[in-house]
């Protein structure tokens, strides 16, 4: 079905983790543009229903958009598909991606990784960056997450 088609169908597409709703051409493979996660079809009036719902339930946007810093930090300069080509792993790189934002953001609340940020915005790329207390860990942690993706291939 085309943009346009899916536009006039008046269909959605929600996303459970970041509880909002998404036009068809705004996910990528039917996937949350934000984290990731596979959405599903709902209908107009739903999703309108369930964004004003949302906004009582979730916490507030700061969340999504930290994550989507620390997703732009470590994927900058081409890292994200260096690691991506690296391991090799039977899955879409944005679901890669995901993930793997998911495992620095743990790894970061377990003391193994730090994100470092300036204390004002500034234009200085390399003030915003990604440090690892225990490279190794992070080499184990990401061999696990990716263990059951990469034996498909082998």
């Amino acid at each position: 079905m085309s943009k346009a088609d899916q536009s006039r169908s008046g269909t959605y597409q929600w996303c459970d983790t970041c509880r909002r709703s998404y036009r068809h051409y705004e996910t990528q493979d039917g996937r949350c543009p934000v984290c990731g996660s596979e959405t599903r079809a709902i209908g107009k009036y739903q999703a309108i229903v369930r964004g004003l719902m949302s906004n009582e339930l979730v916490t507030s946007e700061i969340y999504t958009k930290h994550r989507q810093l620390i997703r732009m930090i470590w994927t900058r300069n081409g890292m994200g598909e260096r690691y991506y080509q690296a391991l090799g792993p039977n899955i879409s790189y944005n679901r890669f991606e995901a993930r793997v934002t998911e495992l620095l953001c743990r790894g970061a609340n377990e003391g193994w990784v730090r994100f470092v940020f300036p204390p004002a915005p500034i234009g200085d790329d390399n003030a915003y960056r990604l440090e690892f207390e225990d490279e190794n860990r992070f080499i184990d942690e990401l061999t696990r997450e990716f263990a059951e993706e990469m034996s498909q291939d082998a």
